[in-house]
């Protein structure tokens, strides 16, 4: 038998190479620098924070956090590596969860390949430095535990998820489709139908027990639901409607289209399906409205549509048709040359991209200069929703007026900042905190205010400007 691989095993080489050089390029947020001091006051201190100690607006109030397990690994990874080995670990967890997709599908490796590549894209998108990307590889291992039936991992599965991220009510969501869909079949079905809607009775409401064990208790439940809406209330871009996101929001209603329409056309063969089948067809149509009502949910959607869509349109299906092709010579030693050049390409680019693009990847977002001016501030700093998160771990020594965490903060003080930066007036929210320096994006309808009102630059460039006060020395 010749050794190297085959014309298949050489696409998805391909295909898994450029994902786990785009997973590798994925940029930090303002939230991944939180987490971050989060995560280092966790190992420095050996105890979750739960209560607010990074501003001064909320101080002392509680903080329900939610994703120490995140912060306390992130922080762990960069401390040894540096943003190399934190990219490296998150790229992992979303190549971890791509794989676990890719082997939960079925038929060809063309048909997997063309579902892979017009889903994958889409949810690239929320491949950023933040616990979402790890609830990605937790729903991909909750997907196998179903299909293949390994319901003693959930319990586990939910603890390690519930300390992760918010996107445990996702998985619940699932795992409670599931469980019905079980007790379903059970109705008219074999031995087997019938073990297995008893095993999921008795797992799931494990399951729910297991969310409790976190610092918050059941207290994680009395948050996440009103935490929810209030990220909708506040506008929160990631928070919005699918399609309020123009090209993104039209891909997606486009492929969710397809596979709706995929489902009914083959709604009498879901009757008789596999367990395996009809479990991640009923989970896709489970999550798609809320993917629909709100963006950050396209990608869990996505995940489970893709294997969903492989074993809707069957093991022998291919999208080229079945027309007779003339047999075709395997080059299998050239095949392993030509991953392996390209391979070592996509390294060489990476670490190039590593070493040059610490900036375009979100690792330095303030400069020397606007750092600098920011811990002379004098007194309180006002700073937006949005570069608070960078302050609390560039300038330890500041706190913030408000971040992107916000939990901690009562929504009137959300409401009053988003009232300023829309143009209400300032002055009764600096002078009830003694605010008296500002640090705001270079370009901004409140920076423009602030200097009509006398406020002098301590620093600008062409991202962001420090001002203070009139008489400030």
């Amino acid at each position: 038998m010749t050794r190297g691989l085959t014309f298949h095993q050489l696409m998805v080489g391909l295909l898994f190479g450029a994902l786990a050089t785009c997973a590798c390029l994925m940029p930090a947020q303002v939230d991944t620098f939180w987490h971050l001091r989060a995560g280092q006051d966790i190992w420095r201190t050996l105890r979750v924070p739960l209560d607010d100690h990074y501003s001064y607006t909320a101080a002392g109030r509680f903080w329900p956090n939610h994703e120490w397990l995140w912060q306390a690994a992130s922080y762990g990874l960069f401390g040894v590596g540096g943003p190399r080995l934190l990219v490296a670990g998150g790229a992992a967890m979303v190549i971890g969860a791509a794989a676990i997709v890719y082997r939960l599908m079925v038929g060809p490796t063309s048909t997997r390949f063309v579902l892979m590549l017009l889903g994958f894209p889409l949810v690239s998108c929320f491949w950023v430095m933040r616990p979402q990307i790890a609830s990605q590889l937790l729903l991909a291992v909750l997907l196998w535990a179903l299909v293949t039936e390994r319901y003693l991992v959930l319990p586990i599965l939910f603890v390690v998820w519930a300390n992760v991220h918010g996107g445990v009510a996702m998985g619940g969501l699932v795992l409670g489709a599931a469980t019905v869909l079980a007790l379903v079949r059970a109705r008219g079905g074999d031995g087997r139908d019938r073990r297995r809607a008893l095993v999921l009775g008795l797992t799931t409401p494990i399951c729910a027990l297991a969310t409790a064990l976190t610092p918050l208790g059941f207290r994680l439940w009395r948050f996440i639901g009103p935490s929810l809406l209030l990220l909708q209330e506040y506008k929160i871009v990631e928070w919005q409607p699918t399609l309020h996101f123009r090209s993104f929001g039209i891909a997606f209603w486009i492929l969710a289209a397809a596979f709706v329409a995929l489902a009914i056309w083959r709604r009498r063969f879901l009757r008789t399906a596999p367990w395996g089948d009809t479990v991640l067809t009923v989970g896709a149509l489970v999550v798609l409205p809320l993917a629909f009502r709100i963006v950050r949910n396209t990608p869990v959607f996505l995940l489970i549509a893709m294997p969903a869509a492989s074993r809707l349109l069957g093991p022998d299906f291919v999208f080229a048709g079945k027309r007779p092709r003339p047999a075709s010579v395997e080059h299998p030693r050239l095949n392993v040359a030509l991953l392996a050049g390209i391979s070592l390409a996509e390294v060489v680019c990476l670490l190039g991209a590593w070493n040059v693009s610490n900036t375009e990847l979100g690792w330095r977002p303030l400069s020397v200069g606007a750092l600098a001016a920011v811990r002379a501030c004098p007194a309180q700093i006002y700073n937006g929703y949005n570069e608070g998160g960078y302050l609390i771990w560039l300038a330890p020594e500041k706190r913030v007026f408000l971040d992107s965490r916000q939990d901690p903060y009562p929504p009137w003080l959300i409401k009053d900042l988003t009232a300023i930066e829309g143009g209400a007036p300032y002055r009764p929210t600096f002078d009830r905190y003694g605010i008296r320096c500002a640090f705001v994006p270079a370009r901004s309808k409140t920076g423009d205010r602030l200097r009509g009102d006398g406020w002098l630059p301590r620093f600008a460039d062409e991202k962001w400007a420090v001002l203070v006060a009139p008489g400030v020395g």
